[in-house]
């Protein structure tokens, strides 16, 4: 019989609880997207120089083929093993490979009761098979939370911008360029361990995806544990890193992980407004309104504020951002039944915490 899956990510879990402490470094803002791909780095990729011959900085400095003969053999690995033969093939290539994340926040719409779609609109054959992987997948819930499988579209699409940058497919700035929306969805781990927890996860789900047999599934998320458990050994790729945070970017009260889709059947642009004493500080909303939207935008009117910002406070455009609807919902559920007000309504919170409807001045553009 083929070993439990969770109780093999539980035995990642401690054997890394039992590593001694390193003593903590950190992570720089070129390190840290290499070492986001420190596991399909460990792979053998035909051309690519290898950890005998980079050493140390392996994980930490982009590869490259040492004689034009193998960056051709890794060129003919792109192309054979994923159908990339130019830079644009990369995009197309990506969205067909990191799908478990969106797949898993389906599943999660479902077991939160609120589901991103009517699983009976699916004919037979599909609601089936999501069914099936929504049951598989909800077993490793209680590791993943909503951070679910993540890791391992964030790992294996920086390793495959890796691997393009390394041959010359493209430049390193456009690997950070195309890098960068995996790059804002980190914000959803603190720590390497935690993003170690959901590579473990996706790996499982990943196998099971391809069609795996029980054995199989288990061998494979045996085989990247070793492997991740070698990446945290004394002075390997997260042996003592501390998790990146960009310094220049605002933490938010909520991550991308834990943004749910609410806004379920709205049509038109989604655009909104929002201060950041509800983005960042967790203030529930105080007073919002609608207002007509520029032609053209992609903007529902909508402006949303705490209420007790001060008007020195709003003159600063850094104290608040563009978000999309489902993303404020999210942090205020309450203004749902709101959303559906015609452009030039506002709404502000009373006393017993219920909106009520407000004269509107619109501000001038």
């Amino acid at each position: 019989m083929a070993p439990s899956l969770v109780q093999l990510i539980q035995d990642f879990q401690t054997q890394r609880a039992a590593f001694p402490f390193q003593t903590p470094s950190v992570c720089g803002v070129n390190s840290f997207p290499l070492l986001l791909a420190a596991l399909p780095a460990l792979r053998i990729i035909p051309g690519l120089a290898t950890v005998e011959e980079l050493g140390t900085d392996y994980f930490t400095t982009m590869p490259f083929c040492p004689t034009q003969e193998r960056r051709q053999e890794t060129l003919a690995f792109l192309r054979d093993y994923y159908g990339i033969a130019r830079a644009e093939d990369l995009a197309p290539a990506l969205q067909s490979l990191c799908t478990s994340q969106d797949q898993y926040q389906d599943f999660q719409s479902f077991w939160d009761g609120s589901p991103a779609f009517d699983l009976e609109e699916l004919e037979e054959g599909p609601r089936q098979v999501f069914q099936e992987c929504a049951q598989f997948a909800r077993q490793f819930q209680p590791l993943a939370g909503r951070r679910g499988f993540l890791a391992w579209d964030i790992s294996e699409a920086a390793g495959l911008l890796r691997v393009a940058c390394a041959c010359g497919l493209i430049s390193q700035e456009e690997f950070r360029q195309r890098l960068a929306p995996w790059l804002f969805q980190t914000d959803s781990f603190h720590s390497w361990t935690e993003y170690a927890v959901s590579l473990l996860c996706g790996s499982a789900y990943c196998a099971y995806r391809m069609g795996c047999s029980p054995q199989e599934t288990a061998d494979f998320v045996t085989l990247n544990r070793d492997l991740v458990l070698r990446l945290f050994q004394d002075g390997a790729a997260w042996a003592g890193r501390l998790w990146y945070h960009d310094p220049g970017r605002k933490t938010f009260r909520l991550s991308s992980a834990d943004i749910r889709p609410l806004l379920l059947h709205w049509e038109g642009p989604a655009g909104c407004l929002a201060s950041d004493r509800i983005t960042v500080d967790g203030a529930p909303v105080g007073y919002c309104y609608r207002t007509k939207p520029a032609p053209g935008q992609p903007d529902s009117g909508w402006c949303f504020f705490a209420g007790d910002e001060t008007p020195e406070y709003l003159e600063d455009p850094a104290h608040s951002g563009v978000y999309h609807l489902n993303t404020i919902c999210n942090y205020d559920p309450d203004i749902l039944p709101l959303l559906e007000s015609p452009c030039g309504t506002a709404w502000a919170r009373g006393e017993d915490g219920k909106f009520y409807a407000e004269p509107f001045d619109p501000p001038e553009a």
